[in-house]
């Protein structure tokens, strides 16, 4: 099962394609640039287990992709005893799930110009499912992301369900500027690049 948040459509093939470029550097910095896979994922978590020293920073600049893929990555980040600062410089996006692996940071920082979106979350698994059981996996991934936003921002998570805005209930969603996010999210951002 596959649930995609990437802005646009794109539709991630079940276990299909390299998925977002990751590279390192010696400085223990992480960067995660393309659509999240499950091979970012495994690609993500093999590196974090060679990572000695107590900081690693993860940079991203990335459409979003596969949400259990970017659920996977933040919940191994949140565990792995290191100080984790995440950030999206000024001219580096952070689309749908890439959100969710931004929230992992223990430090978040976010340029003015930078680019965030949340949208409810879509099945696009290889097998169809009855329209009921799409509808419930979807709602159940979406109270998981609001969840894993509160943990970070509860005001963040009341501003993105606030009846005008309800971002998490409809696929265009709610964009804002790394600038916005930090006025609106609550401490979501914690600082700039």
């Amino acid at each position: 099962m596959i649930l995609s948040g990437c802005t646009g459509g794109a539709f991630v093939p079940y276990g299909g394609g390299p998925g977002a470029l990751v590279e390192t550097a010696p400085s223990q910095d992480i960067a995660i640039s393309g659509i999240i896979t499950q091979d970012t994922a495994n690609r993500i978590l093999d590196e974090l287990e060679s990572q000695p020293g107590p900081v690693i920073t993860v940079r991203l600049d990335s459409p979003g992709g596969d949400v259990s893929a970017a659920l996977q990555i933040h919940d191994r980040l949140k565990q792995s005893g290191h100080v984790v600062v995440t950030t999206v410089d000024d001219d580096a996006q952070c689309m749908s799930s890439c959100t969710l692996i931004f929230a992992s940071g223990d430090r978040r920082l976010a340029g003015h110009r930078s680019r965030f979106r949340f949208h409810a979350p879509l099945y696009v698994g290889r097998l169809p499912l009855p329209g009921p059981v799409t509808g419930l996996i979807e709602a159940m991934t979406r109270r998981g992301i609001a969840n894993t936003y509160a943990e970070v921002s509860p005001e963040l998570a009341r501003y993105l369900a606030e009846p005008g805005v309800l971002a998490l209930h409809s696929r265009k969603g709610l964009a804002l500027s790394g600038q916005e996010l930090a006025v609106h999210g609550g401490n979501f951002v914690t600082g700039t690049p």
